[in-house]
């Protein structure tokens, strides 16, 4: 037996997690910068995905975060603005280091996604027609459906542990299929969570108790301004090149897209659509499909499309303040979230709605997965990929950032070959 301490032969003077009950292990600062940045160059196929390849890394490889921590995150970012997947980077470093792994986390994952969109936009700009990039998402493309069908696997048991959540799934799952808003499939999942466990008088204690537990006004006041602080001032100085007032514009309009944009970040594509193409005018419909493929085509969040729509508003400057502005929000708010989330998951009625809303989250899970694979799996190289692919990732210890580049290399053989 390991000494205590110890965990799989590592030293015991590693470093503690910030919350030691929601982790087995705790990172160094380099392994968890490095993580992170590396899923921000590697992370394809927008947040179940993202998701996904942390669940793989951060749960079961690392035991950064416990498994029932990670569902209760996965289910309550669902319950705030901005691009889940960067905010589950987030809650991680929180959960290892504090405000300051927070920010290094997001930090982390954020930056790789957005200088490769900003130097994929300026290539684009150039060099309309890139076939080898076509071809290595052929490769990449069924690797990704394995790597969601992997954790969806993994998640399921766990997310849906008795007849009641496993209902919550299957009719998640199903309403998803069938079109019905993924908002409205979360909302119902968390409402069912707590009805089929609880009464309105445990649902009015928990709410007091929740009330408690949130930091006064002003120490909220304080969170939100160490926030937006050094973000503002850098906003605030006088920008090297550019217009400042389609800079000032860019600000604004993704600061507001960052805090009210909520679910699926392809609801970013309504919100370009309706301001910046038919409201101001800023974008064509062609400028605007080109900057989603760019976003389709890089790592990270896929609100890194903004990094794109940025450089064609506004070139290198314009690209920095529209990503800056989008993400910005979600740093705070990852926070305030980091400090309620423990007193929340001791909360009854919190932990019964989370419970119906993680069963909820992996029921659309399923459901992207089906749609992605339908559109993904269309021949039988395809098809042979996702499950060497699964079959990889479900018996060897090999995870997703290896296997991301050696899809690449198989799309590369198959479709630019002789």
């Amino acid at each position: 037996m390991s000494a205590p301490g110890r965990a799989d032969g590592r030293s015991g003077d590693r470093p503690r997690p910030h919350q030691p009950q929601h982790a087995a292990e705790g990172a160094t600062w380099p392994e968890l910068v490095g993580l992170f940045a590396r899923l921000g160059v590697v992370a394809f196929g927008g947040p179940v995905a993202h998701i996904a390849m942390m669940d793989r890394e951060v749960v079961e490889r690392r035991r950064w975060v416990d498994r029932q921590h990670f569902l209760d995150l996965m289910a309550a970012t669902n319950l705030l603005p901005g691009p889940n997947s960067t905010q589950m980077t987030m809650h991680v470093g929180y959960v290892q280091k504090g405000d300051r792994g927070l920010l290094a986390a997001g930090a982390a994952f954020i930056l790789p996604a957005a200088l490769v969109t900003l130097g994929l936009s300026w290539a684009w700009v150039r060099f309309r027609d890139l076939p080898v990039v076509d071809a290595a998402f052929a490769g990449i493309q069924p690797v990704v459906v394995a790597i969601i069908l992997t954790a969806i696997l993994t998640l399921a048991p766990r997310a849906a542990d008795d007849l009641r959540t496993r209902a919550i799934l299957a009719g998640s799952l199903v309403a998803s299929l069938v079109g019905v808003d993924e908002l409205l499939v979360l909302a119902v999942g968390a409402l069912l969570g707590w009805l089929v466990h609880r009464s309105w008088r445990r649902l009015r204690d928990g709410l007091r108790a929740l009330r408690r537990a949130a930091p006064d006004g002003r120490g909220a006041a304080a969170l939100l301004l160490v926030g937006l602080a050094p973000w503002t001032l850098g906003a605030a100085a006088r920008a090297p090149t550019g217009d400042v007032e389609r800079l000032s514009q860019l600000w604004w309009w993704f600061l507001r897209f960052g805090l009210t944009l909520f679910g699926s970040g392809y609801l970013l594509v309504a919100y370009l659509q309706t301001s910046l193409v038919d409201e101001l005018g800023l974008l064509t419909t062609a400028q605007l499909l080109e900057a989603i493929v760019i976003g389709e085509m890089t790592p990270g969040p896929l609100f890194t499309t903004s990094t794109a729509v940025g450089y064609f508003l506004g070139g290198g400057t314009g690209a920095v303040v529209a990503t800056v502005a989008i993400f910005l929000p979600s740093f705070p708010l990852a926070m305030l979230l980091g400090r309620i989330m423990p007193r929340l998951s001791r909360s009854t009625v919190a932990r019964q709605v989370l419970r119906g809303l993680g069963a909820a989250v992996v029921g659309v899970m399923a459901a992207v997965a089906w749609t992605i694979g339908t559109r993904v799996v269309t021949d039988v190289p395809s098809g042979l990929i996702v499950l060497v692919a699964l079959a990889v990732l479900r018996f060897t210890r090999l995870g997703p950032i290896a296997l991301v580049p050696a899809g690449a290399m198989v799309g590369w053989l198959l479709n630019l070959g002789p």
